[in-house]
């Protein structure tokens, strides 16, 4: 399958990302809404659960941030790693002389809007953050100003992915504005967002163009299992010899050098206090930040939590199946999508069923450019197609019409979702070399085969699905160690974080975001309607995030969640 492991998706061309850049208040507001068939409407205009644990610290009544500290004294700014946090790799570890990491403020390579303001660097950061000499990689980050001097704490940004670019070039940049201007809380306080190491402007960049050729032979062809997992390890294993032999570490690529990163940049930036903002995998850097160096951040705000622990492909075929089951539930009890779409799971599953003994023959644009494809999609072809819906609310309100028509004969419906998919391989916004040295270590080497065999039983109609995914075909063979266990368990700190996810979230599921805030002081809100990226898709999301940045210890629970007479529990 393709990479339903936690990732994130916005609208880049030629496909769109993983983790889009988020719209903020005003996003659910489209056209697509005030059509017949858009029966997600009602949905979306509720909330299915809140839950809130434990109780939260006060942070005291000091200054929020200091702008002008130095660089030279951002340990005392920051404060030092917690006694857990040893093992994070840091510069100067052991007896080798530090390495210097600096930052450069540049002029800005957009133009910025009227009455814009911002402010353009490079971060630079060695490779191998424990050894003595290194290469040194290059971060771009751009600080967007706030609209007025405020004495508000910043917002650092932590994309997903892993291996998303930020959206920070000079094609994208215009989405952040956009959002900046229709969303209270962003425009009250600098927004710090960067691309972290190896991915969009950041240099080196680990993007593997191979893939696409492969995608245009898989999806183009009716290939084996065997065949296709052949024919992704071969590109992958193409795109590791080229990085190799430009000089790149692939085995650098990691989460642990990602929170290292991050620490370097807030501390040059030279914050003495600053809020989290981190979507899907960025999640998981965001936690790591808090656990080694709990100081400073005031507060932290995770959107479709990816958590260390949880192992995405492993639960691909639940966690899909889990995302349509509840998908078709609500269709049914929504009296015009079940008159439109009766029986719609059982019509899934036919459809699913037909193509895994006749492939459907579709049209799709090309990877590698050129004319459009005539590919052929079997079972796991198709739900991977499917699935990339749950990354966009106005698709997940297209899907019951998508399987319907793809029952009746009819593969246009489909083509849309097909060409998103199959770009991503050749998506200049992905570097997939990232995506493979953080994956291959942070999450294969712990499920056994046993349960991923446990998982097919469990959900027969996803086995291809399952058996397909990028990573059982990549990992084996990509070279970097094992993350240990040690790097992955969670520590718990005394940082109010909330905690905002789709109940219809196929890539990081709520049961995570469940889990999640059982074992920190969170507040969880789960959205009904919702799949990938809540703050993207509901408009709610965004006046409870601001309700929590005015009162981090107090209940972000607002009116808005009641729009459908549910219920809702808060702390």
């Amino acid at each position: 399958m393709g990479l339903t492991t936690g990732h994130d998706r916005g609208e880049p061309k030629p496909a769109p990302k993983r983790n889009d850049v988020i719209r903020g208040e005003a996003a659910g507001q489209g056209g697509l809404w005030r059509k017949r068939r858009c029966w997600l409407t009602l949905l979306l205009c509720g909330v299915a659960m809140v839950t809130a644990l434990g109780f939260w610290i006060d942070l005291g009544d000091g200054p929020r941030w200091r702008p002008n500290v130095t660089a030279e004294d951002h340990l005392s700014v920051i404060g030092r790693p917690t006694d857990g946090a040893s093992e994070l790799p840091q510069a100067g570890a052991g007896d080798a002389r530090p390495i210097a990491t600096e930052i450069e403020f540049t002029e800005c390579w957009f133009v910025m809007p009227a009455d814009h303001h911002a402010s353009c660097g490079v971060l630079t950061v060695p490779e191998r953050w424990q050894a003595d000499r290194s290469r040194a990689l290059h971060l771009k980050f751009v600080v967007f100003r706030a609209s007025v001097p405020s004495a508000v704490e910043p917002m650092i940004y932590v994309n997903g992915g892993p291996g998303d670019a930020a959206g920070i070039d000079e094609r994208s940049i215009g989405r952040w504005w956009a959002l900046i201007d229709r969303t209270s809380w962003l425009k009250a306080r600098d927004l710090v967002v960067f691309d972290p190491r190896g991915v969009g402007l950041s240099s080196p960049s680990l993007i593997c163009h191979e893939l696409g050729d492969a995608a245009a032979l898989i999806f183009g062809q009716s290939l084996s299992l065997e065949q296709s997992n052949s024919a992704w390890s071969h590109a992958a294993g193409q795109c590791q010899e080229r990085l190799r032999e430009l000089g790149v570490e692939l085995d650098q690529y990691t989460t642990e050098a990602n929170i290292a990163d991050l620490h370097s940049l807030i501390a040059h930036l030279g914050y003495r206090s600053w809020t989290l903002l981190a979507v899907s995998y960025g999640s998981r850097v965001a936690l790591g930040l808090i656990d080694r160096w709990p100081e400073g951040t005031s507060a932290v705000i995770l959107d479709s939590v990816y958590p260390n622990g949880e192992v995405a492909y492993a639960d691909a075929g639940k966690s899909a199946a889990g995302a349509f089951s509840q998908l078709f539930k609500e269709c049914d009890a929504h009296r015009s999508c079940r008159s439109d779409f009766p029986q719609i799971a059982a019509t899934f599953e036919r459809v699913v069923q037909r193509a895994s003994v006749t492939p459907i023959a579709i049209s799709l644009a090309n990877p590698s450019g050129g004319p459009r494809l005539q590919a052929r999609l079997d079972d796991s072809r198709l739900i991977d197609v499917l699935v990339h819906a749950f990354y966009n609310w106005q698709d997940i309100a297209r899907l019951p019409a998508i399987i319907t028509a793809l029952d009746e004969g009819n593969v246009r419906p489909l083509e849309h979702l097909a060409d998103i998919t199959v770009g991503v391989y050749a998506s200049e916004e992905i570097s997939h070399g990232v995506f493979f040295s953080v994956e291959c270590r942070d999450a294969f080497p712990f499920p056994d085969h046993d349960a991923i065999e446990r998982t097919i039983t469990e959900v027969p109609l996803y086995r291809s699905f399952v058996l397909s995914n990028l990573l059982l075909a990549v990992c084996p063979r990509w070279p970097i160690d094992r993350a240990e266990p040690r790097e992955r368990a969670a520590v718990n700190r005394e940082v109010p974080i909330l905690v905002l996810s789709g109940e219809i979230d196929p890539f990081t599921p709520p049961q995570w975001a469940r889990v999640l805030a059982s074992t920190r002081k969170a507040v969880q809100i789960e959205f009904r309607g919702v799949g990938h990226g809540v703050l993207d898709a509901h408009a709610c999301a965004g006046r409870i995030v601001a309700r929590f940045l005015r009162d981090p210890t107090g209940s972000p629970v607002d009116d808005c969640l009641l729009a459908v007479g549910t219920g809702a529990s808060g702390k």
